[in-house]
């Protein structure tokens, strides 16, 4: 009877621990479903972020081709509306020089131009100096809203300008939407530059 009692309770003793090495078991798998389902809601999340941002970058780098391409029609016409009239004007008088046909000779006016647009945290405005269709300096005068930081590595793409003498230059890695910002306030400022 004693031996009868004893193989029972460890037989109950057995059951209880399996029963709770079930339940731990069975929790165990319930919270990795649960981490798992919300990793995937990060992934997808991170994914469709991704997805808009490569669609707002083509976005952008489209418009500034349409614009460079206008820019450049715009100057071939004005240059053979200039050419035509400069051959109208030698024709008419040989006697008479213009003035202005050297100015217009250049795609852009000698001065300084401000240009505005969004970075990474608002809006940036730089000031482009031009003397004889070259761009001599480009200097960034508000930025109120991007982190000096980023706003610090993404002035390193003026030099880049400077040098190619175009906007048309590699955005800076680690601050892409803010040297992307300074690039798009040079496009405005040489809008405003350009000799009609």
């Amino acid at each position: 009877m004693k031996n009868q009692n004893f193989y029972m309770r460890v037989i109950s003793v057995l059951l209880v621990i399996m029963a709770v090495l079930f339940y731990n078991s069975s929790m165990k798998a319930e919270e990795n479903e649960k981490e798992i389902a919300a990793l995937t809601d990060k992934v997808d999340t991170l994914q469709n972020q991704q997805s808009e941002l490569l669609s707002a970058l083509e976005t952008i780098y489209t418009s500034r081709v349409q614009n460079q391409t206008a820019s450049a029609a715009d100057t071939a016409a004005d240059s053979d509306t200039t050419d035509s009239a400069s051959a109208d004007n030698s024709e008419a008088d040989d006697n008479t020089t213009d003035d202005t046909s050297a100015d217009s000779d250049y795609v852009y006016k000698d001065g300084t131009y401000t240009g505005e647009a969004e970075g990474y945290g608002g809006t940036i405005q730089v000031e482009v100096t031009l003397a004889g269709d070259e761009i001599t300096s480009i200097n960034v005068v508000s930025a109120p809203g991007e982190d000096s930081a980023y706003l610090s590595q993404a002035e390193s793409v003026i030099n880049s300008v400077i040098s190619a003498q175009s906007t048309d230059v590699d955005t800076v890695s680690g601050a892409t939407f803010s040297s992307t910002g300074i690039l798009n306030a040079v496009d405005e400022a040489l809008g405003k530059a350009e000799n009609e």
